[in-house]
């Protein structure tokens, strides 16, 4: 093409396509685009929301949308800290009755050709009384006896229980056959026994008081006969005959749910006697307040 003809093609374009030539070029979005704004425009708003409401429901005297007004969604009473749920005793209301003698009948002989002898194990031991009867506290150091899982009770020729005395053992050491081990310092056993029956118990104790004078200490509703002794221990001296010293006994002796109980502590502090006694009745551990 000639220049001349080049230049009249020129002159004859339209001059609105001129004009949209040299304007600036902006580029569609696509749809895409939009949607995802929007999107992120109402998950910044509902982590705002997310973020007031709690703590605007939550205030003090708040009221649940919906609700009526007495319905209050968070009342500032239950912010106050759980009561201690733990059962207390106070040494104060507990009296020990001193003992002048205990008297331990031993075991009865039966005519073995009108009785026998029944080993138990702890399963039977749980359906005859109705409950495991090792207490809910041993104080710390004790260990429960080898025999405490079995029992010797005596039943006649027909099956009828004739005696049921179990006995449990606690102590902190035992020798080869089972017995409680002596300490060192002090030559008597360390620890306490529980000795139960539903016929009636064989051990006794004889107390300074005559026994309708001797008090007792309430725990639980049960009726708690407390007892105390200066127990003497050897080596005796070969001509007085006096002790090498004493060490405390305690005694406790009462009746719950059909059952009779005697506890005997030896070497062991009197608080810590109250507890084991209080966790047989209760079933738990509780607080002993001096």
């Amino acid at each position: 093409m000639k220049k001349i003809d080049f230049c009249e093609v020129l002159s004859d374009i339209d001059e609105n396509y001129i004009k949209e030539a040299h304007a600036p070029r902006v580029k569609k979005r696509p749809g895409w685009v939009r949607w995802g704004a929007a999107a992120a425009c109402l998950a910044a708003l509902a982590v705002a929301v997310g973020s007031v409401l709690p703590t605007w429901f939550n205030r003090p005297g708040a009221l649940l949308p919906g609700h009526p007004d007495d319905v209050i969604l968070n009342d500032p009473s239950n912010d106050a800290p759980p009561a201690d749920s733990k059962l207390h005793i106070s040494m104060e209301d507990i009296v020990f009755n001193e003992i002048s003698e205990f008297a331990d009948a031993g075991r009865r002989w039966y005519d073995p050709d009108l009785y026998d002898e029944v080993t138990w194990d702890k399963d039977e031991i749980m359906d005859y009384y109705g409950k495991d009867l090792t207490p809910a506290y041993i104080s710390e150091g004790l260990t429960p006896a080898p025999g405490n899982e079995t029992a010797v009770v005596i039943t006649d020729k027909r099956g009828k229980i004739a005696e049921d005395t179990v006995w449990l053992g606690f102590y902190h050491a035992y020798y080869k056959d089972g017995s409680p081990k002596l300490t060192e310092e002090i030559a008597a056993v360390k620890g306490f026994s529980i000795i139960v029956s539903k016929i009636g118990l064989l051990n006794d104790c004889i107390y300074l008081l005559p026994e309708n004078e001797a008090k007792t200490s309430d725990i639980d509703g049960t009726a708690v006969t407390f007892g105390y002794r200066s127990m003497p221990y050897g080596p005796y001296a070969p001509d007085t005959h006096e002790p090498s010293g004493h060490y405390d006994m305690y005694v406790a002796e009462f009746e719950r749910d059909g059952i009779e109980y005697q506890l005997v502590a030896e070497q062991l502090e009197k608080e810590e006697f109250v507890k084991i006694v209080s966790s047989v009745i209760y079933g738990e551990e509780a607080t002993v307040d001096k």
